[in-house]
């Protein structure tokens, strides 16, 4: 009981949503199924050592064991847990209440490597320069069209919002800050609570892309690396009435 209070407390304000314009259901119509976290990742390659102005990449949009999202490997399920595609099934909906991402970079060599941003202070600027200069923006169908802000305002246990934490080289053991990788954040850190959640509809694509503001030149990355971004939503699994 304790938990299906908390599921009615988190979506009471957004009790009048439409979910089904056909049907007309709300929110509130909607039965609970499971609360989970929905992720996927998307990449974006450097050119050089540059990430580049006006790049662009969808995320939700492939499932695990499909290539794409800016990546020519098979995504597995530590890029995301997808497995329907850009919709949900007919008899479900999913409610994301919370977001964060997280950044690494990954080789050019081919395998899904995960790799901190390189050692020093240097990489702690870049993992900023990326985040404030990456924007996502949410299109539900023909019709919902948000953007919502920048990557660096929705960091992540694991995100982006400290510098940090991965001992590196002959530096491992002391104190000095140059000595270390950014570990994207502090494991700790909660996701950020949506103001508005992100309802993803039955039947209906939800686009969610990233997209590069001005060029930012990174200094602690390889010529040819990929900039990976994993975002999570927190939220409910729910079914629509018969």
């Amino acid at each position: 009981m304790a938990h299906e209070k908390s599921i009615f407390e988190e979506l009471a304000p957004f009790s009048k949503m439409v979910v089904d314009q056909g049907r007309g259901v709300v929110v509130s119509d909607l039965a609970f199924a499971s609360a989970e976290d929905r992720y996927s990742t998307a990449f974006i390659q450097l050119a050089g050592s540059v990430l580049s102005a006006n790049s662009n990449v969808k995320l939700f949009q492939k499932n695990v064991g499909e290539t794409g999202q800016g990546s020519a490997v098979n995504l597995t399920i530590a890029e995301t847990n997808n497995k329907q595609g850009d919709r949900q099934p007919s008899n479900q909906v999913y409610i994301g209440t919370h977001l964060g991402f997280q950044l690494y970079r990954h080789a050019s060599s081919g395998a899904l490597n995960v790799l901190p941003f390189g050692a020093g202070a240097e990489s702690v600027s870049d993992m900023y320069k990326v985040a404030a200069s990456t924007t996502w923006s949410l299109n539900v169908g023909d019709g919902i069209e948000r953007t919502l802000g920048t990557v660096l305002e929705y960091p992540a246990g694991s995100g982006i919002d400290t510098p940090a934490a991965i001992p590196s080289g002959s530096g491992v053991g002391t104190t000095n800050p140059a000595a270390f990788a950014p570990n994207n954040g502090w494991v700790g850190c909660k996701k950020r609570k949506l103001p508005i959640p992100v309802i993803f509809p039955p039947n209906i694509s939800v686009d969610i892309q990233l997209l590069t503001g001005a060029a930012q030149t990174l200094g602690s990355v390889n010529s040819g690396d990929y900039i990976a971004y994993r975002a999570t939503f927190t939220g409910f699994r729910m079914t629509l009435p018969a």
